[in-house]
């Protein structure tokens, strides 16, 4: 059982959380506008949503397998889109390679169906494709695959470059995100944990390519450079130590393909584009931009 202590943090979190959320939406208009109160309402309700059906798929899947993890941390941010994620703290190594796998896996399986579920209903209401007033500073997002495959299924149409999305959408779309920075083959982030379950004695190397590749990446999108770096600053490129014996239950492979299913429908080279950064805030509810600076 959590102790009172964790307990209280993680509910502090939380609820910081949840207010810098609402108010990257629209900001001050959150608090003025009914219409962009429900919108920031639903973006925060829908996001939060994500995150906490992701992490508590690792804390549950954690726990089968016996072996215990922290409650998840919240990480609040007061611009972009109003939280960084959230992590969990490891209690002690894993029992297995099954165990790790599964406990990595759970994860962005499980936020990636709730992001393509907000994705499908929020696409409904997607606004038309309307370029920027002239001079305006925008940060345009890109669409990830499952986005593409939902626009065409369900409404017919691919979201447009300019194109609005509702509260919904956005949320899915931040999951998305999540879900693909979640599963590069990076030491302690799900993917890596899945690579150090399948390849023990090739994760370190595989982690070690990966920071440098990402660093390059950084020169298409900065995100991805700032990635490796906060991986190198906490260390945690480094994987777990997990026990060569026993080899992986053919559930646990299963599971590592799901996971890279999700991945592959969630990933974005180049998540966001700027196109002038002159007023990074002016935007309409839920478009192919983001709400607030990243």
């Amino acid at each position: 059982m959590p102790s009172p202590r964790e307990l209280k943090t993680s509910l502090a979190l939380f609820v910081a959380s949840l207010g810098t959320m609402f108010w990257s939406w629209r900001e001050e208009e959150a608090f003025t506008d009914p219409a962009a109160a429900w919108g920031a309402l639903a973006y925060t309700g829908a996001l939060a949503a994500v995150i906490l059906s992701h992490e508590f798929a690792h804390y549950l899947v954690a726990l089968r397998h016996g072996w215990r993890l922290s409650l998840p941390y919240f990480i609040p941010n007061p611009f972009a889109f109003g939280t960084f994620g959230a992590v969990i703290a490891l209690d002690g190594e894993p029992p297995n390679r099954t165990g790790l796998l599964e406990m990595a896996a759970a994860g962005p399986i499980a936020g990636a169906l709730v992001s393509f579920a907000l994705m499908a209903v929020g696409l409904h209401w997607t606004g038309p494709d309307t370029p920027p007033a002239p001079g305006e500073g925008i940060s345009v997002l890109s669409n990830p695959p499952a986005m593409e495959l939902l626009g065409r299924w369900l409404v017919g149409a691919v979201p447009g470059r300019y194109a609005e999305l509702h509260p919904l959408a956005l949320a899915g779309w931040v999951g998305c995100l999540i879900t693909g920075m979640n599963l590069v083959p990076l030491g302690q982030t799900d993917g890596g944990h899945i690579v150090n379950a399948l390849w023990p004695q090739r994760a370190l190397l595989v982690s070690r390519v990966t920071v440098g590749a990402l660093v390059l990446a950084g020169l298409a999108w900065p995100g991805w450079a700032l990635w490796a770096g906060i991986a190198l600053i906490f260390g945690f490129w480094r994987g777990l130590r997990v026990p060569a014996e026993p080899g992986l239950t053919a559930r646990g492979r299963w599971l590592a393909f799901a996971a890279l299913l999700v991945g592959a429908l969630s990933f974005m080279p180049v998540p966001v584009e700027d196109e002038r950064w002159e007023r990074p805030h002016q935007r309409q509810p839920a478009a192919t931009e983001v709400p607030g600076p990243k």
